[in-house]
């Protein structure tokens, strides 16, 4: 079945497939509305439907809600990105960390001699 973004009530209504967006993609997704609107999340035939509706004291005007609605949508795709990469990057990550803190364990001398390290003589040009 086919749901559409919509907005509604002074609410604005996003559907998020399962298959393609976390759970912890849309919840870092959704801090970030927090400071104007009340959030829902919930489970509906393998989709979240998200629901923004404004708080009290936030200001946000009907005419606004459009302009959130395509917000979230990229905002979305967005973290589900960032998700993604973080998930991808995590092996090379952990690396430079192991790295940085080694204490010197895993250091090699540097090819070349300290006063040239790329091997690199301007007399050779001329």
């Amino acid at each position: 079945m086919k749901y559409n973004n919509f907005v509604k009530d002074d609410a604005v209504t996003v559907f998020a497939d399962t298959s393609l967006f976390s759970k912890d993609a849309i919840l870092k997704c959704l801090y970030w509305f927090g400071d104007k609107f009340h959030t829902n999340v919930s489970l509906i035939d393998d989709l979240y439907q998200i629901t923004l509706k404004p708080l009290a004291l936030a200001n946000v005007k009907e005419d606004e809600l459009d302009f959130y609605l395509q917000k979230l949508e990229r905002d979305l795709v967005d973290f589900q990105l960032r998700d993604t990469i973080a998930k991808e990057t995590q092996n090379v990550r952990d690396l430079l960390v192991a790295k940085a803190f080694s204490n010197g364990e895993f250091d090699e001398e540097p090819q070349g001699n300290i006063s040239d390290p790329v091997g690199y003589n301007p007399n050779l040009n001329e």
